[in-house]
């Protein structure tokens, strides 16, 4: 049985704390149990405590306020899980510099209603848990190099084949380097776009004035672009860690509805209403690595929206398998379907159709799908008959070890 998520709320003012804990409480399909203090110090404490999942942070405690509440938060000497920062400010700035000081998302509190709060939490812990698999990853990369180095040592190898470890070891080190570059330097200021463009986007929709109406479309534009460039990154940065080097987080029991919504708002705003989702199991948790589970699931539903008719429905099937015991996810679309001549390949990296309405790609995404598939010992395939478009079905064994 899963247990109930862990919240720690640290807000002064009586008065908002209620609110939130009614809001979360009107939140269905979902369990926690929250805790509420009135100052940072207690908030320490508690946290110093362990088993706290998610801090919800008002920024305006009055014994330290603005951006220096989050800073302080940190300089504790305590771990600090997914953290969420409520605010009664709008200014954008102060939002981007709380993401970069170390938070996974900032909330409005005249803003917040019960499913934006919901969804806050769910999106913050997904992003906690990839910035997380990103460091085990580099880790994992350094203690590659010190073990050849040690075995480099134990076995006496020739001069030749020293010089050669060495290089290789040279060729690990800008390896990590890059992916930490791109990791921080580059993919950070792309989310921080991405949220200030939403925030933009936002504030003109409530404000339903006039003169800015035409800027909905350019930011929508802009919007688009900027996903897009996100996804071809991280799907390198997966292709080129995570899939490739042997490592990988272990299985995990993980909420279903909370990953099916991460991988819902992966989906681009516009094609949101294009994708269905048709749950026919039971199951509340199953037993798989959510992380790499997110990345498979975000791929196919990206994969079917491209080689589809605009406007043409996207569905997301999830059922049960008896015999085997296991989880059953299967995307569905009406497109043209797969040409009999690609589908020896259409798993391999690199591979890419013609008749998509997408112009770039690296032809990463049903590779990664297909080595997400493998390390959790599932199947993946392509299902022939189909009247019109394209099924992809992926079976995930459940009850095993793995």
């Amino acid at each position: 049985m899963t247990q109930p998520l862990q919240i720690l709320l640290i807000e002064d003012n009586p008065a908002d704390a209620s609110r939130i804990t009614s809001l979360l409480a009107q939140a269905k399909g979902w369990a926690f149990e929250l805790t509420w203090v009135s100052d940072l110090s207690a908030g320490v404490e508690r946290l110093r405590g362990g088993g706290v999942d998610v801090v919800l942070l008002d920024l305006g405690l009055p014994e330290s306020t603005g951006l220096a509440t989050v800073q302080r938060l940190f300089a504790q000497g305590c771990a600090v899980p997914t953290l969420v920062v409520l605010s009664g400010l709008t200014d954008e700035e102060v939002a981007v510099k709380a993401l970069e000081t170390g938070a996974q998302d900032y909330l409005v509190k005249a803003q917040v209603d019960g499913p934006l709060l919901l969804r806050a939490i769910r999106y913050a812990i997904g992003r906690r848990q990839a910035e997380e698999a990103m460091k085990r990853e580099l880790l994992r990369t350094r203690e590659l190099a010190i073990e050849k180095e040690v075995r480099l040592k134990a076995e006496g190898v020739s001069e030749g084949l020293r010089r050669l470890l060495e290089e290789r070891d040279q060729m690990l080190s800008e390896r990590e380097d890059m992916l930490r570059l791109l990791a921080h330097e580059v993919r950070q200021p792309l989310n921080n776009a991405s949220a200030a463009l939403e925030s933009a986007s936002s504030a003109i929709a409530a404000s339903g004035s006039q003169p800015v109406a035409g800027a909905r479309t350019p930011l929508a534009r802009a919007q688009h672009v900027l996903d897009h460039v996100i996804g071809t990154l991280n799907n390198a940065l997966a292709a080129a860690t995570l899939l490739t080097s042997g490592a990988g987080d272990v299985i995990v029991d993980t909420d279903l509805h909370t990953l099916v919504g991460l991988v819902f708002r992966d989906i681009a705003v516009e094609d949101r209403p294009r994708v269905a989702i048709e749950s026919l199991t039971e199951a509340r948790t199953v037993q798989l690595q959510p992380v790499l589970m997110r990345l498979a699931l975000s791929n196919l539903l990206f994969n079917a929206l491209a080689y589809s008719p605009p406007g043409s429905p996207v569905r997301l099937r999830i059922c049960d398998s008896e015999d085997p015991l296991a989880i059953v996810f299967e995307v569905q679309d009406e497109g043209d379907g797969i040409p009999a001549e690609l589908l020896p390949r259409v798993f391999d990296k690199g591979t890419r159709g013609t008749n998509t309405r997408a112009t770039t790609g690296a032809g990463l995404g049903l590779y990664i799908a297909r080595k997400v598939v493998e390390r959790h010992h599932g199947s993946i395939e392509f299902v022939p008959g189909m009247p019109r478009g394209s099924l992809v079905r992926v079976i995930i064994p459940q009850g095993v070890e793995v």
